[in-house]
Order: structure tokens, then C-alpha cells, then sequence
């Protein structure tokens, strides 16, 4: 089956982004004018965030850069994301994990997510292929006992796009830069704009205790994308050169939702925070079980 899906249409993801800019007083879109990503990878990088609503922790997100790679012949990194619900909560069991392959443009190359339900588990692979301009979309059902393709198709793409782990890493990359912007991202087989306003200015933000500066960036969604994720969010990120998120607040199917901060791997929190040991701490080997 072959499906047509403009990157001028709408679609994904898990980040924190919006604003106004001197350079660019109107809208563009990622491609029009590109800015230039200001991010040094970082091999090994491992962050944990608490994830809140009021007093109540919901949960906690991982993020991971995994290594350096070839594929389809471009270099590209490869990133997870872990989400896992608090187990003391009752009626929620999400235990899901994101992968990305971001090219140096901070371009998604390829997705894949494993999403568990209720006595099975969701994969989806999306491979982009920007040489021929297509995108190509795997949905499997994935049982004790056998495996499910629900879906397998081909979609044009006429430009290229993010999904909903890569964006966080475009935010990243963009974080230092005054712009208005809008990129395509894909979620849950569909693709839609999101609205990043990067001001490109440090902010003073508190967090665990201690006030300090992040380049500040909000944004909205123009669709429902990882774990609920959805509209406005807003965020902070370190101020050195791997731009590490600090703290965001984001709309998520439960309400407006904090995520900070709490350990971090291979990244010098002391170039943010004044006393990182009192709360930070280290990882074991960076989990490989999925390969």
C-alpha cells in the first residue's frame, strides 16, 4: 500500500518548546531557513527526570545517547528514551521505550518504539529515506506467542522530518538560537507541525533547591504525541555546550505535568548546578537488551 503524507500537513513526540525573536519576526519552517545546530554529542550520556503532577510523581523518563553509527551510509546517533510509570500508582502500568537514529542535521533517519499494552506489545518502525523521498511505516502486534502486521506501507515525503524523541534532540541543537520556527514531526502514523519559539536568551529557572540559568525555549503541539504529551510546553537547557534539559513543564493527558532533573551520566553538572552531589548520581552500563 502506498500513502501519501506531505510534510506541509501535521504529526509527533516527548520535548519542551515557543516565542517571539528579533531575527525572525514571522514564522518559518525548519527547512526555509535552517538554523545551525549548537550541540556537541556526548557518547554514553545517560538522564533520568522525575516526572510530577503537584506533589504526586507519575513516573520517570530516560534518556540515552547510545553510540555513533552508520546507516544507509550517513552518520547518524542513536538515542533512546525509556518511560516508566510510578508502580505505587494504581491503574497505570506504561513501561515504553523510543528509539531514534538523528542524523548531524538533528534529522530523524529512522524510529522505532515498543509500547506495552495490556498483554502484548506495540512496535513501530518508520525508516526515512530522504534520497527517494519516502518514509516507510511497520506497526506490528507483538504476543507471547506470535507477531501481528497490522500495518507495512510507503509514504512520500517532500521534506525531512523529526519524531517524537528526535525533537527533544532538535531542541537541543536549536536552544541558543532566537527563532521562530515550525517542524514536521511524526506521531502514531501520522505527520504535524510543531511550533518551537526559541528565545535564544538564559532564563533563571529553580529546580531542586537551587535557582540557575538555562537558555529558555516553549512551544505547542499540534497533536497528541508520547505518553500523552500534547499543546503548549516550556523548558530550560543548560547553558554549555550539550545543552542538557533542565526542567519543562508540559500538558499531558492527566494535566499540566513538571519534569526535572535527578541523575545524569557522562555531562558536568557543576557547569549548572553549585552542590550536584547532594542529589546527582551515576549509571551502570547503558542498557543494550533491545539490539
Amino acid at each position: 500500500m502506498r500513502t501519501v503524507i506531505s510534510g506541509s500537513l501535521v504529526g509527533s513526540v516527548v520535548v519542551w518548546l515557543y516565542g517571539f525573536t528579533l531575527f525572525h519576526p514571522t514564522p518559518v519552517t525548519a527547512q526555509d531557513h535552517p538554523p545551525r545546530p549548537l550541540f556537541k554529542w556526548q557518547i554514553g550520556e545517560d538522564l533520568t527526570y522525575q516526572v510530577k503532577w503537584s506533589f504526586f510523581r507519575l513516573g520517570t523518563l530516560r534518556i540515552q545517547v547510545v553510540e555513533k553509527r552508520k546507516h544507509r551510509g550517513e552518520t547518524v546517533y542513536r538515542c533512546r528514551l525509556f518511560i516508566d510509570s510510578n508502580p505505587s500508582l494504581p491503574f497505570v502500568n506504561i513501561h515504553d521505550v523510543y528509539e531514534s537514529y538523528i542524523g548531524e542535521d538533528m534529522f530523524s533517519r529512522a524510529f522505532f518504539a515498543w509500547e506495552k499494552k495490556s498483554g502484548h506489545v506495540i512496535y513501530t518502525e518508520y525508516q526515512m529515506d530522504y534520497r527517494n523521498n519516502l518514509l516507510h511505516i511497520i506497526v506490528e502486534k507483538h504476543t507471547p506467542q506470535d507477531t501481528t502486521r497490522l500495518l507495512d506501507s510507503l509514504a512520500t515525503l517532500d521534506k525531512k522530518i523529526l519524531d517524537g524523541l528526535s525533537i527533544l534532540f532538535f531542541a537541543r541543537a536549536m536552544a541558543k538560537h532566537p527563532v521562530k520556527i515550525f517542524v514536521p514531526v511524526i506521531a502514531y502514523n501520522k505527520i504535524s507541525d510543531a511550533f518551537l519559539n526559541i528565545r535564544g536568551e538564559k532564563r533563571a529557572v529553580k529546580t531542586r533547591g537551587e535557582k540557575v540559568e538555562g537558555y529558555y525555549l516553549d512551544g505547542r503541539l499540534k497533536f497528541v504525541g508520547i505518553a500523552g504529551i500534547k499543546e503548549g510546553f516550556r523548558g530550560w537547557f543548560s547553558p554549555d555546550d550539550q545543552s542538557v534539559p533542565i526542567k519543562a513543564y508540559m500538558k499531558a493527558f492527566i494535566g499540566s505535568v513538571r519534569i526535572e532533573l535527578e541523575q545524569w551520566h557522562r555531562w558536568n553538572a557543576r557547569l549548572v548546578f553549585k552542590n550536584p552531589e547532594n542529589w546527582g548520581g551515576s549509571f551502570p552500563a547503558i542498557r543494550q537488551e533491545l539490539d
